[in-house]
């Protein structure tokens, strides 16, 4: 593990870092790397969940943007980015996908209208993180989102994710990859072992009872992923900003790592919201 330390440190300096960045921040990072298998240590043993996704061959870029969520902002990245992670909420009274975080006001912007307004929207990869997925919407939302798919011929590259994966069948079976967003209001770290006892066994019971492609999560979550769902394919997110050598140094770790297909980075820019 220490050479392999040693091989994203060399990776890093051959990204341009520059020298002076070395030595304190160099520390800071093998001290949160410490953390991070500190993290995967205290984890309890439980059993491995097996055959519980069904990873699918792809042609997926590893590095994706985060919330692209506004038409200037798709414009502005997609000759930078080949995917793009999308927030939407499904409005069922107007059977369209409002493109937008749920924390943030909705300004009415409908998901054609955003993949409309991409040059090349054909060549691009699409992450859709569906905010309110629920048994209720399932059917009419994966029969629309299926509508827009093959309007654009983008079926085979988007991604739909939610943190309901039972309801994500529909989407699996038309030919959508899907993944199953995990530890949505939880923080790995702070756990203690009986909270991730609890949490494992709420996973297990959902993968068992659903059809999806991959795992979804904060990197941070990583030690979880790879110690209970051996064999998933992964998708991560890291946006942690403010530092060049540890957003390289990590994302070159993730890049690395068995199953990870994919890893959304923050890059803030014009129409980010």
């Amino acid at each position: 593990m220490k050479r392999r330390w040693v091989s994203i440190l060399v990776a890093v300096a051959l990204v341009g870092i520059p020298g002076a960045f070395l030595g304190d921040k160099t520390y800071k990072l093998a001290a949160r790397y410490r953390q991070f298998k500190a993290v995967a240590a205290r984890l309890p043993e439980l059993p491995e969940i097996r055959s519980a996704t069904r990873p699918r061959r792809s042609a997926f870029p590893v590095v994706w943007l985060h919330r692209v969520d506004s038409v200037e902002r798709a414009v502005l990245m997609a000759p930078v980015y080949k995917g793009l992670e999308i927030d939407v909420v499904y409005d069922a009274s107007a059977d369209y996908f409002d493109v937008g975080h749920d924390s943030v006001p909705s300004l009415g912007i409908s998901l054609e209208r955003v993949l409309s307004a991409m040059p090349a929207v054909r060549a691009h990869f699409f992450w859709i993180d569906f905010k309110n997925l629920t048994d209720a919407n399932k059917a009419a939302a994966c029969a629309r989102l299926l509508a827009i798919g093959r309007a654009y011929g983008i079926v085979d590259n988007t991604i739909v994710e939610s943190g309901n994966p039972r309801a994500l069948s529909c989407f699996t079976e038309s030919g959508f990859y899907t993944s199953y967003y995990l530890f949505p209001e939880s923080n790995l770290p702070t756990m203690t072992p009986e909270q991730v006892a609890e949490y494992y066994a709420e996973v297990k019971a959902n993968l068992m009872a659903s059809r999806v492609n991959a795992v979804s999560s904060n990197y941070r979550s990583l030690p979880f992923i790879e110690k209970y769902i051996p064999g998933a394919d992964v998708l991560l997110w890291y946006t942690e900003t403010g530092d060049a050598l540890r957003y390289h140094a990590w994302v070159t770790y993730l890049r690395m790592r068995p199953g990870v297909k994919v890893i959304l980075v923050h890059q803030p820019g014009p129409g980010y919201r």
